[in-house]
């Protein structure tokens, strides 16, 4: 600027003539007015950001950054002397702190899209304009600011109108008056802090951002998340065509332990599904469909509930969220069948993909409630009709709750928006046959071997995972309770409970595993298709022997006892410990 003012005198003093001195005289005034504009703005925005942050201490400390680490999403590999630094705050977040606060806040990330989604091209300017709504409660400060500055870094300005946090009153200091400073700093006024009285929970903090939010469209994140590039257009696109189109990206793993971003095969993902006790799952897609249209959104049935967008107005229309509901639980289901029941759709974009720490537990409090299970409970109330007992067969003690709970707000809601029925959504929108333990069975209940009164036992294992089936020593219960002995011969001549089937192991055929079900769109091979057919089909006659039919080997307690791995033996019909009876066997022929 002080060059501009030296030439401007220069001619001044250069020129003789009254005209050329007048025009001189207003050139100065026109880039003064210019430079006021402009140029002043600019350093006095300069001048902020020189300026000592009463907080850049801590915020070196809070985010010690190695530059090297974690670059390209590459997990991090830590030195022995390291990893024992990094166990002693490992719970405080459910993943590795140590490694993420050494992340620069700009790490690079691999593109985990189909290559194909390059070649779109969108017209940002007429996508309409995003409000990113991101809820934190005591959250890992290195992990809510790389969440932020990945939105920032990977998002077209004209499209992002603000980043709002919501604040659940979180106690740590740093989250405070240094995050303020920070984001002030950083974003201006981009990035708008809401500071909660008390502890909200997620459900209606996101309600409380919702209602300040200016956006065409709110895009919910979860504070511990990392966008990539591309993520926000193809949502915006799909909400644009539809305003009853809400659409969620394809949600990568950022792993718990090094931080690694987990991209996967860019040519398939899972759909979101349930199971009756309330909670969601993945379930598996066509393969062959994904890679044929790389580009195209896929109906999902449930989303996973942490990340999805939708439009502003559609969002308070359709009935925003249960504001009754507790902390966090049911609310990603609720909303899921609300939205097909209702008329609007539901869609996860290949096309748009964003990391998540998927962690094992939760590191907050969810103030003594069981809020999962009370808020799945106004759930099943309101949006499963008759389908309602298979909730209760899982969860009987909620079953003298009902009197307790309000839910008929949100009837009248379903009346009002003239809703379809559970059964509707289940024959339609489910993408498989969804499973109920007493329909389309021979038999269901325990499975009991008389002689040793042993029945067949999940032994209490986590059944997304493939483990060995046991035995325990029966139950007296009910067959309206689900327990860890209740299981489902079904037509199909599978033994099966939700998602997992009784197979035989191919590697030692004496065992018997419990694994995932084959469903409509398993993603192996015909060949491999075929062996676990095999392996997961039983023959049975009432109070007679379980046999598998390709390997002509029959399930026996023989020798075992109370807990132990049940096994597989030859087939011997005159064997007692080879007798097994359903608890339940429906009327037909056997």
């Amino acid at each position: 600027m002080v060059k501009i003012w030296r030439f401007v005198f220069a001619r001044i003093h250069k020129n003789k003539t009254f005209i050329c001195r007048l025009i001189t005289i207003l050139t100065i005034i026109c880039y003064f007015t210019i430079w006021k504009k402009f140029y002043l703005t600019n350093d006095e925005l300069h001048s902020n950001k020189i300026k000592p942050l009463k907080y850049g201490d801590l915020y070196e400390k809070l985010n010690p950054i190695i530059q090297s680490w974690g670059q390209n999403g590459h997990g991090v590999q830590l030195s022995a002397e390291e990893k024992k630094l990094s166990e002693k705050t490992f719970s405080s977040a459910a993943f590795n702190v140590y490694i993420s606060d050494r992340l620069s806040p700009n790490r690079s990330l691999p593109d985990p899209r189909p290559f194909e989604c390059a070649q779109v091209h969108y017209d940002i300017d007429d996508l309409g304009d995003v409000s990113v709504i991101i809820i934190f409660t005591n959250e890992i400060w290195s992990a809510l600011i790389r969440t932020i500055w990945s939105v920032v870094n990977r998002t077209p300005k004209s499209l992002l109108k603000e980043i709002i946090l919501v604040d659940d009153f979180s106690d740590k200091f740093e989250l405070s008056v240094p995050l303020q400073e920070y984001v002030d700093y950083h974003f201006n006024s981009l990035v708008k802090i809401i500071r909660l009285p008390k502890r909200e929970g997620l459900i209606r903090a996101r309600l409380v951002g919702a209602r300040q939010a200016k956006g065409d469209v709110l895009l919910f994140l979860d504070s511990h998340c990392e966008a990539t590039n591309g993520w926000l257009e193809p949502l915006m696109k799909v909400i644009k065509d539809d305003r009853t189109n809400v659409v969620c990206p394809v949600i990568d793993i950022i792993s718990d332990q090094d931080l690694e971003y987990v991209s996967g095969n860019r040519y398939y993902f899972q759909v979101g599904g349930f199971i009756w006790s309330g909670h969601f799952i993945w379930i598996d897609t066509d393969e062959k469909s994904l890679k044929n249209n790389p580009t195209k959104v896929v109906k999902t049935p449930t989303m996973a509930g942490g990340l999805f967008a939708i439009n502003r107005e559609y969002f308070f229309q359709i009935g925003a969220y249960d504001e009754q509901m507790e902390i966090w639980g049911g609310e990603n289901l609720e909303l899921s069948f609300r939205l097909w029941q209702c008329g609007g759709k539901l869609y996860i974009h290949p096309c748009s993909h964003v990391g998540h720490i998927f962690r094992d537990y939760h590191p907050y409090s969810f103030l003594g409630k069981d809020s999962h299970g009370m808020n799945t409970l106004r759930t099943a109330l309101v949006w499963m009709d008759d389908y309602v007992k298979y909730f209760f067969v899982h969860r009987k003690d909620l079953k003298e709750k009902i009197n307790k709970i309000d839910v008929s707000s949100r009837i009248e809601l379903r009346k009002r928006l003239n809703c379809k029925s559970f059964q509707w959504y289940l024959e339609n929108i489910y993408t498989e046959k969804k499973y109920i333990y007493d329909q389309d069975v021979i038999a269901y209940g325990t499975v009991r071997n008389p002689i040793t009164n042993l029945c067949m036992d999940n032994l209490n294992k986590a059944e997304e995972k493939k483990h060995e089936m046991g035995v325990y020593e029966c139950m007296d219960v009910p067959l309206d309770e689900w327990t860890n002995q209740m299981f489902s011969f079904m037509k199909n001549g599978y033994i099966r409970r939700e998602e997992g089937c009784l197979t035989i192991d191919e590697f030692a055929t004496h065992r018997v595993l419990l694994t995932k079900c084959p469903g409509k769109y398993s993603n192996k091979n015909k060949r491999k298709q075929m062996i676990q057919k095999k392996m997961q089909t039983w023959l049975h006659t009432k109070g007679g022997q379980i046999r598998n039919e390709h390997f002509n080997l029959c399930l026996t307690t023989e020798g075992l006892r109370s807990s132990d791995n049940l096994r597989v033996v030859d087939c011997n019909p005159d064997d007692l410990f080879q007798i097994w009876w359903f608890q339940k066997y429906e009327d037909i022929q056997l």
